[in-house]
């Protein structure tokens, strides 16, 4: 397969992923530049793309983010909502958990629930072994698991009760 034509399949079968990945974690603009430099990336690294790109691409646009939230902080102006990190939607309990974990235990939560992935190829896009990935899935689970049933716990309570 000539090189144009292996580009034009990763682009085709995966751009449509990058893009809902970066929408998830970004505005809508950025979001669209997250994706071009993503796939400028792919295009002069083509020869290093694996079979299964898209755990890589997910890990160019990881990173592509980050730099630019570096750039972004060092500017004068920082736009008040710079990330729309998704949320657990319907359930407030939920919500107020997810949002007290680390960014680290969101990410991989958020690789393996929202974007599908399989514990081998979230510890590609997070650059790890595929053993802690699982290790880190596992104690961000444990951990939204304690912060839920803190918070059950605290609502099960009748009121004007204290312990």
């Amino acid at each position: 397969m000539q090189r144009e034509q292996r580009f034009e399949q990763i682009y085709r079968q995966h751009a449509s992923a990058v893009s809902a990945y970066a929408r998830r974690r970004t505005t809508d603009s950025l979001a669209e530049e997250i994706v071009a430099e993503t796939f400028a990336v792919c295009w002069r690294k083509l020869d290093g793309v694996p079979e299964n790109a898209l755990p890589w691409l997910y890990a160019v646009a990881r990173k592509t983010l980050a730099n630019e939230r570096r750039r972004s902080s060092r500017l004068a102006y920082v736009p008040e909502d710079v990330s729309h990190e998704p949320e657990p939607v319907g359930d407030s309990a939920l919500t107020t958990a997810f949002a007290e974990l680390s960014d680290a235990d969101r990410e991989v939560l958020r690789l393996v629930a929202w974007e599908g992935l399989s514990l081998r190829d979230a510890a590609r896009v997070l650059a790890c072994s595929p053993v802690a990935c699982r290790v880190r899935y596992h104690r961000a689970k444990s951990r939204l698991a304690s912060r839920l049933a803190a918070a059950a716990s605290f609502r099960s309570e009748p009121r004007g009760v204290t312990r």
